[in-house]
């Protein structure tokens, strides 16, 4: 059956922001949204309002997606070279595991296609600590409701700014969120996000040494966010600032900005006049990025989710068929006296039949091993003379492990990570292997300049074997 409804909700220290939405026929419309301020960090992971999740459970139906706040994640855009899920996904691991500053067993990773072009594809990666996300699926689990998706805040933003049109579609722009929970922004090209980024929060009216602060550290993080995004994307002159503000936000802090930033025209929106960011990740939900789409949530919360409809259904199953069970077992009492006989008499055939049985798939794996090792289709000649075809120019194999009828252990570097994508991709294609796996990319400086070293673990068609010499 398909949903019929989804809300969205964004978490953060002080603010809990939901948004539900209910398909009536093809079209998804809000059925209920609401904003709530906390006035302290609650709960047990200190900045998941769990009090007020508790107490607004009963507004949230269907499936739940749950945006974690900006700050709380590693965002990177990158332009990728293909459009194909599976080859998406290994090039987002890839390029996780060299941004991520973090060991890969204590973040939960994710990735989505902001937009698609020929043969490559503008994807978002984000990167979140594994702590955090449990935290969410605890509190959501203790208020009753598991949650199905973990977002990114940043991403539901993006969706109700561009939904919104209110960015130019052409030219550079630093588009800022601010609200009194947070300020998120977006460095925008030619209408695609390049980087997200977490900024402070603006300080308490009043304060004007705190504001000067505040406003001296998010002219450099714009100042830093433009120097990556002219390193890594090239540069096409000054951007302008787009500030889309709470009501309770100072108009002047628009063009302090500007001015401290070094910008040449800034513009203050009210944010009013956006969709909200939870209203985003539910739309996004509605209708979900493609091939990839961002979801931080484990694989254990999925297979809980599945153990838990499996288990309603056997109890409704149950229920029905209670009446029918009771009347068979009557029925099996009646036969099990005869259904024992039957079943001693078998009990005697299969011994009879064990031992001639059992000497037969013995032949039958001494027969299958002999044919293994007559066959010299995957041989170790075979298999190095397929790999030496398919090493690119400049890349150079250092190690050569193999196992007849288990696996060949590759390994070797290169003096570009490219020829090693390329590399991977020959093996995939070639008909002799069915399968081959990546073991990641790393870099090392050396005398004559940076090389990419690699791994590759190729599986051979058959099982166990000793290799031949």
């Amino acid at each position: 059956m398909a949903t019929a409804w989804i809300t969205g909700v964004c978490l953060r220290p002080n603010r809990l922001e939901w948004t539900v939405l209910r398909r009536a026929k093809e079209v998804w419309e809000i059925a209920a949204q609401g904003r709530e301020d906390v006035p302290a960090a609650e709960g047990d992971a200190g900045w998941i309002p769990a009090a007020a999740l508790k107490a607004r459970l009963k507004s949230f139906r269907g499936r739940i997606a749950v945006a974690l706040p900006t700050d709380r994640a590693l965002l990177r855009v990158a332009l990728l070279p293909s459009t194909d899920a599976d080859e998406l996904r290994g090039m987002a691991e890839l390029q996780t595991d060299k941004f991520s500053p973090f060991p890969v067993e204590t973040v939960a990773a994710g990735a989505e296609v902001l937009e698609a072009a020929g043969t490559s594809s503008l994807v978002a990666l984000a990167v979140v600590r594994r702590e955090d996300v449990e935290a969410v699926g605890a509190a959501f689990q203790g208020a009753g409701a598991p949650p199905d998706v973990v977002d990114v805040e940043a991403l539901g933003w993006w969706w109700a700014l561009k939904q919104s049109g209110a960015l130019p579609a052409h030219g550079s722009q630093l588009a800022l969120r601010a609200e009194p929970s947070g300020v998120d922004m977006a460095v925008v090209r030619d209408g695609a996000p390049l980087a997200f980024r977490a900024l402070p929060v603006w300080p308490a009216a009043g304060d004007e040494a705190a504001r000067t602060d505040w406003i001296g550290a998010c002219a450099e993080e714009m100042a830093d966010a433009l120097t990556a995004l002219e390193t890594e994307w090239g540069g096409t002159g000054a951007p302008t600032l787009h500030v889309f503000h709470a009501a309770e936000f100072p108009a002047e802090n628009a063009e302090a900005l500007r001015r401290a930033a070094g910008l040449d025209a800034a513009f203050a929106h009210p944010l009013d006049g956006l969709p909200s960011a939870a209203e985003g990740v539910a739309r996004r939900q509605a209708a979900p990025a493609r091939p990839l789409a961002m979801d931080l949530a484990p694989e254990t919360w999925r297979t809980a989710d599945a153990d838990r409809r499996t288990r309603r259904r056997l109890l409704r199953a149950a229920s029905a068929f209670g009446a029918v069970w009771l009347l068979a077992l009557a029925a099996f009492g009646t036969s099990l006296h005869l259904q024992r006989g039957r079943l001693a008499r078998l009990a005697a055939q299969v011994g009879a039949l064990e031992g001639p049985a059992l000497e037969i798939r013995r032949l039958q794996a001494k027969s299958l091993e002999f044919a293994q090792y007559a066959d010299r289709t995957h041989a170790a000649l075979e298999c190095l003379r397929v790999i030496s075809a398919a090493l690119p120019e400049g890349v150079d194999l250092t190690s050569f492990v193999y196992r007849k009828g288990a696996t060949l252990a590759l390994r070797g570097e290169a003096d570009a990570a490219d020829k090693v994508y390329a590399f991977i991709q020959a093996l995939e294609q070639a008909a002799l292997f069915p399968e081959v796996k990546s073991e990641g990319i790393s870099t090392r400086n050396t005398p004559v300049g940076t090389r990419s070293q690699f791994g590759a673990t190729v599986k051979l068609p058959g099982a166990g074997g000793e290799g031949e010499p």
